[in-house]
């Protein structure tokens, strides 16, 4: 898996630095290099990222602002001349916070820490056939098989719809569905899975789950239809 990564310094050799980091490593991708925190704010919304390495002292919206101000947040590693913000930093809930110049050593100790973070837990056989764990909210979170109702694909995410609530995981539908046992959950559209044991009622052309109804995509249907026989 590839991490996406924005680097926000408004000192460029700053940024060159951080980029001649992640350059050794195959496992993070830069999706953006800002000298302007607003502009990589803006990018956020449109880009999502799963890293940010965001100086403080920056013009206009500075880096502990920048955290406030965003709602969905990526893990965050303060990269910095200045150590007098690092308890309001952690106070922020960031990664972690690093001091100019940065060595390549301690460099490596935080993205250490953020791949502990986002990297899941190995389980038991036993409670691997009926959990999956996925990346939501900065946490891995464990969900159990027979609590899902459908999954539904948005673009880079995936939505999972529980018995008592949902789970947003960044993830492309295609790959969720190769971690899921065929015979329990079908692919029913482009854009959703369905658990099998769940559906009450089906056409040619949509599945129920209760009261929901989820269409039939003309390239399953034929798939579908047999599976359900």
């Amino acid at each position: 898996m590839t991490y996406k990564c924005f680097i926000v310094d408004d000192e460029p050799l700053a940024i060159d630095v951080i980029a001649s980091y992640l350059a050794k490593l195959k496992k993070f991708e830069i999706s953006g290099k800002y000298t302007d925190s607003l502009e990589a704010f803006a990018d956020l919304k449109e880009n999502p990222v799963d890293l940010i390495f965001l100086d403080i002292e920056m013009p206009e919206l500075t880096g502990l602002e920048f955290i406030r101000s965003i709602k969905y947040k990526p893990e965050i590693i303060i990269t910095t001349a200045y150590r007098e913000f690092a308890v309001e930093g952690f106070e922020l809930n960031i990664l972690d916070y690093l001091v100019k110049p940065i060595e390549f050593e301690r460099f490596m100790q935080a993205l250490d820490k953020f791949l502990d973070k986002v990297t899941p837990k190995q389980i038991d056989a036993q409670e691997a056939e009926s959990h999956i764990m996925v990346r939501a909210d900065r946490k891995n979170v464990r969900v159990a098989l027979d609590d899902i109702l459908y999954i539904e694909g948005l673009k880079d995410y995936v939505r999972i719809i529980l018995r008592d609530g949902e789970v947003l995981t960044k993830e492309s539908i295609g790959h969720f569905a190769s971690h899921l046992d065929k015979n329990s959950f079908l692919r029913i559209h482009k854009s959703f899975i369905a658990a099998k044991n769940k559906i009450t009622a089906y056409t040619n052309y949509d599945v129920e789950i209760g009261n929901i109804e989820l269409p039939i995509g003309r390239v399953y249907k034929e798939q579908f239809l047999k599976m359900m026989q």
